[in-house]
């Protein structure tokens, strides 16, 4: 039995199932499994973000394609881009359902919906450089994969961690690696443009404006509404 067949033969026929199992695999938190394009709130503030977001899903090869979502915490940012990795999860997934019982044998390394990655760029980096210092290699091994193997590479929070020159460094190393390579990179940061040039991060922010379009969502943080709703 091939390796792709293994896989599948672990995995609910039902598409949903396989969403998760793939959001999971790369790396999406547990709180934010359950968004998707359905249960984003678009308005006259978040409107322009969902239609780059949903038209960059409906891409057939993410390659050398991405965008980027800038705005205050709490408008949704990472929820359309988990939703967006949904979608291409649910896209690429219906194909690979079908071919169930098929004696087809499909790379894993070629499988976009398989290569997709999920960082918290504060986390990763803490993570990072703790295992460079222990020597361990778990991280290490998440960076050299998303360096450029990953078909997807979500950078959550872009901006937010301390932007050190070590920092800066190796996150324009990620973004260069995976602009040469023509890699799909999505990119969310609570800081305008100007403020992440300010930090030293130009040279990474014009390969982003390059590949894909940033959009600013002025909208307020939805967090504190729905907190009150779930209590």
């Amino acid at each position: 039995m091939s390796e792709v067949s293994a896989v599948m033969n672990t995995l609910n026929p039902d598409t949903a199932t396989y969403e998760v199992g793939i959001l999971t695999k790369a790396g999406v938190p547990e709180r934010y499994l359950p968004h998707s394009f359905e249960n984003f709130v678009v308005n006259d503030k978040t409107t322009k973000a969902f239609e780059v977001a949903t038209e960059w899903a409906a891409l057939k090869d993410p390659k050398d394609r991405g965008f980027s979502l800038i705005g205050a915490p709490g408008v949704g940012k990472t929820h359309l881009a988990v939703a967006a990795l949904r979608e291409v999860a649910r896209l690429w997934g219906a194909q690979r359902l079908e071919e169930r019982g098929v004696e087809l044998y499909r790379d894993p390394k070629t499988m976009v919906e398989q290569n997709m990655r999920f960082i918290n760029v504060p986390i990763f980096m803490d993570k990072l450089r703790e295992s460079i210092r222990l020597s361990e290699s778990r991280a290490q091994d998440l960076w050299e994969f998303s360096l450029e193997r990953a078909s997807v590479v979500v950078l959550d929070d872009f901006g937010k961690e301390k932007a050190t020159d070590w920092v800066t460094e190796r996150l324009y190393v990620l973004i260069e690696s995976r602009y040469q390579h023509m890699k799909s990179t999505i990119v969310t940061s609570n800081l305008t443009l100007d403020q992440l040039d300010d930090l030293g991060y130009g040279a990474s922010v014009s390969r982003l404006q390059e590949t894909g379009r940033v959009v600013r969502i002025d909208a307020k943080d939805q967090r504190p509404e729905i907190g009150a709703r779930n209590r």
